[in-house]
């Protein structure tokens, strides 16, 4: 009996010392035999990199793009240039060749995408892993074929995890698109449960970056059929956002470019947008998950996902969408609560500046058309403006005659508008649909990227841009720029920023003052003060406000003479023509 109570109590002590062994030594063992291997792994990629010093990121990018290992895969399309790493099947250095940083003949090539350890690092990686492990950002790919990713030749890479493997057919087309046609099967001998996760990465903010409260950047995606966006700042707030529904597309968007990861379409996904701090920088991230699929021992199942990485033309995210069947990918661009007329707009913009050869001569062009459309809206409001201006010196005595006496002054005031057909509030009226007009004309000029690099005429080169001109070069004559020191950017008055304060003066001259001194006063500062307000916009912007200031101009003083008003600019051109005669006579 003793001998049976050793030999079970020598049992359990050996199931004891077995699971121990298990759990606190064989287990770690193998933990560490694996990270070992993964180190190793990395330092053998690593090793492959030229040893060079990295000044900055061109140097780390020209690093990556040199690596003659089989840790990177060129990228060779006549839009895109660069490499992607195996590590996490991560696209992270890439170029857009069709777009230069500067209009300077000699300026490099947009920068896409640059690895971790650049400054702002941007990149995209798309992974299988098991549900309860992650997002195999990190899995290590294998190369399979294909030397370099072209137009014409794919490259396929595979994934061996512990229970499963996948085959990747890496393809891409002559714009943006980067195709991700994935073979997973289960090698293990049970049921598993597999997540395929896909992320766009931006580490700190894009140096390009506006901050305008009219323009989206940041995290922008679409899931379940409805756009979800949120602003840099927001997210850095929030720390975490999610969405569920059907599967459509991720990423970070600024003004012109996107870099997003589509998710395989009509499946339930759920969409994150995060910011974390990762070894000491902000990391900004949107990621899809896929809902997990259960794989039986030996079955194979085919996925395919998609990377975008490029400007956001409206006719190519449009066919990608129509043709290829991503849902809503042209949400991309921020059209904007006035999206009915901002569309048809940037359409019209981008058809008249290709006609034209020139982007500046388009916008005059819309602008001209706007005012012909909308000329009857116009000619109502003037016409009331210039009954309302030449009521002026009787209103002005009736003032003066029942100014104690406000029912009276009232009755007397109405009862002379009615007399002579005038509303105070026609001229008003007309002016709100403009204004919606005005904003989604103005949404349009900004979002366009056409107009990006586009000259116009003499010293404006880029359209998109600054005026180069002002005061404080000497509109030119020196060798700095406009605005020589951050701080002195309020007074960088360039000329066109002139011509919208002289042309706004002009239409003021064609209004009734108001009657208050003080308003008055107002009034006629609000040229000067906008003067400055829009000086640092783009030139585009400046053209289409000089230009519609040019042309209401006109037609309101059309207008304005056809009832026999006279204006202090009949004055000034009076003295003009008075000057002219005096000179031909000889005198």
């Amino acid at each position: 009996m003793d001998d049976q109570k050793r030999f079970l109590l020598a049992m359990v002590l050996s199931g004891a010392i077995l699971v121990a062994y298990t759990l606190f030594f064989a287990k770690p063992q193998a933990e560490l035999k694996k990270t070992e291997i993964a180190q190793k792994v990395q330092a053998e990629q690593i090793a492959l990199i030229p040893k060079i010093e990295l000044k900055d990121r061109t140097d780390l990018i020209r690093a990556v793009s040199t690596d003659t290992g089989r840790t990177r895969i060129n990228i060779d399309t006549p839009s895109l240039s660069g490499s992607f790493s195996l590590t996490g099947s991560r696209f992270d250095d890439l170029r857009l060749k069709n777009y230069q940083q500067t209009i300077k003949k000699d300026s490099d090539t947009v920068i896409m995408f640059s690895p971790e350890g650049a400054e702002h690092a941007a990149y995209i990686f798309d992974n299988w892993a098991k549900a309860e492990t992650g997002n195999g950002a990190n899995n290590q790919w294998a190369h399979i074929s294909g030397d370099t990713l072209t137009v014409e030749t794919p490259v396929t890479i595979s994934y061996t995890g512990e229970d499963f493997s996948v085959t990747r057919i890496v393809s891409i087309d002559k714009d943006y698109l980067i195709t991700l046609k994935d073979t997973v099967t289960n090698t293990s001998s049970s049921d598993i449960s597999l997540v395929r996760a896909g992320a766009s990465r931006q580490h700190d903010l894009p140096e390009d970056l506006t901050n305008f409260f009219i323009l989206q950047e940041g995290p922008i995606g679409v899931v379940g059929d409805k756009r979800v966006q949120m602003k840099y700042k927001k997210i850095a707030k929030k720390r975490n956002v999610s969405y569920q529904g059907n599967s459509g597309w991720v990423g970070l968007t600024d003004k012109y470019w996107l870099a997003a990861t589509i998710a395989p379409q009509g499946q339930q996904m759920e969409a994150n947008f995060g910011f974390k701090n990762l070894n000491g920088q902000d990391v900004y991230e949107s990621r899809y998950t896929l809902e997990p699929t259960t794989l039986s021992p030996g079955v194979s199942i085919e996925s395919i996902g998609y990377v975008f990485a490029g400007a956001k033309v409206h006719g190519i995210l449009k066919a990608y969408q129509n043709e290829i069947g991503i849902a809503k990918i042209e949400y991309a661009i921020d059209w904007g609560a006035l999206g009915i007329l901002t569309r048809p707009f940037s359409w019209m913009l981008t058809k008249f500046g290709s006609m034209t050869g020139n982007f500046g001569i388009g916008i005059l062009i819309l602008t001209f058309l706007l005012k012909i459309i909308l000329f009857p809206l116009n000619n109502k409001s003037y016409s009331s403006m210039a009954k309302m201006k030449a009521l002026a010196p009787q209103i002005e005595k009736i003032k003066a005659r029942y100014g104690d006496d406000r029912v009276k002054l009232q009755q007397e005031t109405m009862a002379l508008y009615k007399k002579n057909g005038a509303n105070p509030a026609a001229g008003c009226l007309p002016m709100v649909p403009q204004m919606f007009i005005f904003f989604a004309l103005y949404k349009s000029l900004f979002i366009t990227l056409e107009m990006r690099h586009a000259p116009f005429f003499g010293w404006i080169t880029d359209l998109s841009a600054k005026d180069p001109l002002s005061i404080l070069n000497g509109f030119g004559l020196f060798p700095w720029d406009a605005v020589p020191f951050a701080a002195l950017s309020f007074f960088a008055i360039g000329p066109l920023a002139l011509m919208y304060g002289a042309t706004m003066g002009m239409m003021q001259t064609l209004n009734t003052p108001p009657g208050d001194k003080m308003q008055a006063r107002i009034f006629m500062l609000m040229p000067l003060i906008f003067m400055f307000i829009l000086a640092p916009f783009a030139t585009g912007l400046l053209v289409y406000w000089v230009w519609n200031n040019i042309l209401t101009f006109i037609q309101q003083y059309i207008i304005t003479r056809k009832f026999k008003v006279e204006t202090p600019m009949d004055r000034f051109f009076g003295k003009i023509v008075g000057k002219g005669k005096k000179t031909a006579d000889g005198e």
